[in-house]
């Protein structure tokens, strides 16, 4: 199979004019590049591709200098540029770099190259699933798959970029390389697209490395974990902007057609006789979505799809509110529970099932010496409430988040009819990143808080020292401290934030992820605190169900034996950047914004004075849903999804940013919506 590496490059750069012929260390970063490539093992032949632009006169000029091939084509469809330069030099298979990743690992290319052969797949890259820097990516297609490729693809974001149509359009063989040795950090960017980018290139290659000749990535690597003031130097420009950009200018908008719902309107009207407020979870009833316009029941799910009972399809950013951390009815968990249930799952004496799964918790939990187990998320926050009420004798509670459904929290919000004032006043909210008000909270009743109980991270980062501040306030005002990782928990890794911040608590809540949606939740901490469970009445006929245990069993294995987590995070940056990145092009930036980690993203969205807009969210959802995307306000990603369906949701952004780009210009932008705007479930109490 005849190989020929074609290096896309061209001086045009909008962030870095001809950033392919910068300096470093006295040869221009397309000499590196090209030198690097020469050095893979699997590669016949490098050819340099750029436009017919008299700009590009000088690359031309440079590959004469290096004494490699050249080929001038199209300045705007790339697609076609590879097409043509592998034609012409009777390629095979082609292996895609750009010219400005000048620490490109030739051991990464040969690589991925084996892997395309080895798979006899159509398409190789070590990008599907990302455990390598930005600025290392490496794609290998045959010429065959190309051909077919450069046919089909039509849309302008296909034939800018060259390869999305082969990973989304379901027709070609895929296969990924993974880093056996270490897995990059997402914030690793080691591309040039910016001056600062350059600079910590040119940094890398004037510590000595090349002197080895083309050092390995894992060098460099090492290299930055010793010096971190080089590290520091990496750009934070965004990822694949470009592609973005292009989703935005190819986007039509407009109001999407309605989906049909007549079968989930007719059931809302029969269910509105029989369930106060037609639906088991304020989060889930209809008014969260814009009436008349969404659905309102879901029939059945798989990976990260849901069909609703009219037959309508939609990528899920929902997911039951967070537990499906691997997908709806994912094989292997479902296996492990329904092998349980068939020998029977409420049992009248304790199972063994739960002193494995107990066993399994404090292996991986910081702070877990002892373990009880719940079903839902405010059963164990309300336990640790009950357990630090006993343990400290002591009754008022400060909390920061949101807890659960239980008395003494919701009473804190504006919901809380139905909950005496007597409980009410034992609970003070307080703020998040906000030491002193945590400390004049605590002093203002001195010796009467039983526990700081508290969301350790949500969507805004804890800043540097303030978790460690929390603990220690607490301990010195003789309070417990409790993280309420039901929505952290699993999602930012198996030790939950706990062990990602290194802020150990006397007891935490873990749930949602745990069982990926089968009921299951735990309340886990310090021994001795947790002896009091003995005592108190933390007692209820399902919380020793073991079939929702063995499933949580599986999702710990899937956790810990493959790269779920990491296949997150990486279709959660590319969500979060796609959004922001969308949201300038259409220039409301202002208006609409995502925040949070990868891994967990949250949606603000906002009026022309900055305040959260209820009219905003509910045109955005709006146009979404009846694009197929089912959306509240956050992105709770599963391990399920992959390239196709991240870019089909950011096809989905594009044209929704253009079509509010004019609505929100407009007098009245109300006039848009189609159906009875979104409404508030609760707020906390000032």
């Amino acid at each position: 199979m005849k190989t020929i590496a074609i290096i896309q490059a061209r001086m045009g750069s909008s962030r870095l004019p001809g950033k392919v012929l910068e300096q470093i260390e006295g040869r221009s970063m397309l000499f590196h590049v090209v030198e690097r490539v020469k050095a893979a093992e699997t590669i016949d032949d490098v050819v340099v591709a750029t436009t017919v632009s008299a700009g590009d006169d000088l690359i031309e000029k440079a590959c004469l200098d290096l004494g490699v091939s050249c080929y001038r084509g199209d300045e705007c469809d790339v697609l076609d540029r590879y097409y043509q330069a592998a034609l012409q030099y009777d390629a095979q298979a082609v292996v895609r770099i750009t010219a400005d990743c000048p620490l490109l690992d030739p051991d990464i290319v040969d690589a991925v190259m084996r892997k395309l052969r080895a798979d006899e797949a159509d398409y190789a890259a070590n990008i599907i699933t990302r455990t390598f820097p930005d600025g290392l990516d490496c794609e290998a297609f045959t010429f065959l798959g190309l051909t077919t490729v450069w046919k089909e693809a039509k849309l302008a974001s296909d034939r800018e970029h060259v390869t999305p149509y082969f990973r989304n359009s379901g027709k070609f063989k895929l296969t990924n390389v993974e880093s056996k040795s270490a897995r990059a950090s997402a914030d690793e960017r080691w591309t040039v697209d910016e001056p600062s980018d350059l600079e910590f290139v040119r940094a890398i290659y004037k510590s000595g490395l090349d002197r080895t000749g083309c050092f390995s990535w894992l060098k460099v690597l090492e290299l930055l974990n010793e010096n971190p003031d080089i590290r520091k130097l990496q750009g934070n420009a965004i990822q694949n902007e470009g592609y973005y950009k292009s989703l935005y200018q190819q986007a039509v908008p407009g109001a999407a057609p309605k989906r049909c719902i007549e079968k989930s309107i007719r059931m809302h009207a029969r269910a509105s006789k029989v369930i106060p407020g037609c639906s088991q979870t304020f989060s889930k009833a209809s008014n969260q979505y814009v009436e008349g316009v969404s659905p309102i029941f879901l029939d059945h799910g798989k990976g990260c799809r849901v069909w609703d009972v009219d037959g309508n399809e939609y990528i899920d950013y929902v997911q039951g509110l967070l537990p499906n951390i691997l997908g709806y009815a994912h094989d292997e968990v479902n296996e492990a529970f329904s092998s349980q249930a068939a020998k029977g799952h409420s049992f009248s004496l304790a199972h063994p099932v739960e002193l494995e799964l107990a066993e399994r918790l404090i292996d991986v939990i910081p702070c877990a010496e002892m373990v009880r187990f719940g079903k839902n998320g405010s059963d164990v926050t309300a336990g640790a409430v009950r357990v630090a009420r006993a343990f400290t004798g002591r009754d008022r509670i400060a909390c920061c988040g949101y807890h659960g459904w239980q008395d003494w929290f919701i009473g804190s919000t504006t919901r809380n009819q139905g909950v005496p004032q007597a409980v009410r006043d034992l609970t003070h909210p307080f703020a998040y990143n906000d030491l002193n008000a945590l400390e004049a909270l605590l002093s203002s009743h001195q010796g009467e808080f039983a526990a700081v109980i508290m969301e350790p991270v949500n969507f805004i980062p804890p800043e540097s020292g303030y978790l460690e501040g929390v603990k220690a306030i607490a301990k010195k005002h003789g309070a417990l401290l409790v993280f309420d990782e039901i929505c952290s928990g699993f999602h930012f890794g198996l030790g939950g934030a706990q062990r990602r911040f290194g802020v150990t608590p006397d007891l935490a809540c873990f749930g949602k992820a745990m069982g990926n949606g089968y009921p299951i939740s735990c309340l886990v901490g310090r021994a001795d605190v947790m002896q009091i469970c003995s005592e108190i009445f933390f007692s209820f006929t399902f919380a020793g169900e073991v079939a929702s245990m063995a499933a949580a069993l599986k999702v710990l294995d899937v956790l810990e034996q493959t790269d779920a987590i990491a296949r997150i995070e990486e279709n959660g940056v590319r969500l979060k950047d796609g959004f922001n990145a969308l949201s300038k092009e259409a220039g409301l930036q202002d208006r609409l914004v995502c925040e949070g980690y990868p891994n967990w993203s949250i949606l603000r969205f906002m009026d022309s004075n900055g305040e959260a807009s209820l009219l905003v969210r509910s045109l955005w959802q709006q146009e979404c849903v009846k694009r197929g995307l089912l959306q509240l306000v956050t992105h709770n990603l599963t391990a399920v999804n992959d390239h196709s369906t991240t870019d089909r949701t950011l096809e989905v952004y594009a044209e929704v940013f253009k079509t509010l780009n004019g609505w929100l210009s407009h007098k009245d932008p109300a006039q848009f919506l189609e159906g009875k705007m979104i409404e508030v479930v609760f707020s906390v109490r000032k």
